[in-house]
Order: C-alpha cells, then sequence, then structure tokens
C-alpha cells in the first residue's frame, strides 16, 4: 500500500503548495485512484458550498433585527474612538512625565552649576578689601536712590 497525500488536497485544491509540493501531489494524484477520487469529492463539495453561499439571499430587515436581537444601540457606535483616543493620551501623558524628568533634571543641574558660580564670585570678590569697599559703597548709594525714586512715588500719587 502506498503512502497517499490526503492531507495535502485541501491545500493542493487552494494553490497553497509549494511547487515542489505541488509536482509532487499531481504525480501521486497520477498512480493513485483512491486520492483522484478523494480530490473529485472535495472538490464537488467545495462547489456545492459556493453554489449555495451564492443562491442564499439575507431577508429584508435582517441586518436590523439582528442589531435589534444583540442589543446594540447604533447610536453608541461611535464609542469606538474612544480606545484610541484613551491609547494617544496615555502616550503623551508618558511622553511629558519623562520630558518633565528631564527638564527637572536639567533645572536642578542649572540651579547648581548658578549657586558655585555664585560662590566663586564671592571668594573672588571677598579676598580683594577694594572689591569689598567698592561693593558696599555702590549697596549704600542703591538703597538712596531707591528711597528718593520711592519718596517721590509716594508724593506724586495720591492715594
Amino acid at each position: 500500500m502506498q503512502n497517499h497525500i490526503e492531507d495535502l488536497l485541501s491545500a493542493y485544491m487552494d494553490h497553497e503548495l509549494t511547487e515542489d509540493e505541488r509536482q509532487q501531489v499531481e504525480d501521486h494524484l497520477e498512480s493513485c485512484p483512491h486520492c483522484t477520487a478523494m480530490l473529485n469529492e472535495l472538490m464537488d463539495i467545495q462547489n456545492q458550498v459556493v453554489t449555495a453561499f451564492h443562491s442564499i439571499q439575507a431577508q429584508e430587515g435582517l441586518e436590523d433585527q439582528v442589531i435589534n436581537a444583540v442589543g446594540v444601540d447604533a447610536s453608541k457606535q461611535r464609542n469606538w474612538l474612544l480606545v484610541p483616543l484613551l491609547t494617544v493620551l496615555c502616550f503623551i501623558t508618558i511622553a511629558l512625565v519623562a520630558a518633565g524628568s528631564l527638564l527637572f533634571k536639567f533645572v536642578s543641574v542649572g540651579f547648581r552649576v548658578l549657586y558655585y558660580l555664585v560662590i566663586a564670585l564671592g571668594s573672588i570678590l571677598g579676598s580683594n578689601p577694594y572689591t569689598i569697599a567698592g561693593l558696599i559703597g555702590f549697596s549704600i548709594l542703591l538703597i538712596v536712590v531707591s528711597s528718593i525714586s520711592l519718596n517721590h512715588l509716594f508724593k506724586t500719587k495720591s492715594i
């Protein structure tokens, strides 16, 4: 008894075999009446199913009956947009959190650099007595000018 190719016949009918497999099936079919008869039966069944499928006509209003039976409201079918919208919002939130984390790190590093610059500048300026005297004088001058400006501002505005 020879090996039959019954498991390959459906794939052969649907053109899903490689060229070598197709050739093997055709060679086997030439010498095996059993597999040839089975192929003919499968092709008859396929033709009957296709013919029956094309001859079926749906009755009028079947779609509405099915929707009513399932209980789906046609106006609620727009809710499918909610899932992709929420997905996009989640991705945007994750991106903003990641960017915010990076931004926080950059700002933190920037403040540290600024802090050390102020300390370094204070050390440089504090080491020279003439610089200290100049800064004190400039501070006093700034206080005097500010108080004069405020005094003038209060005199011109009637509160």
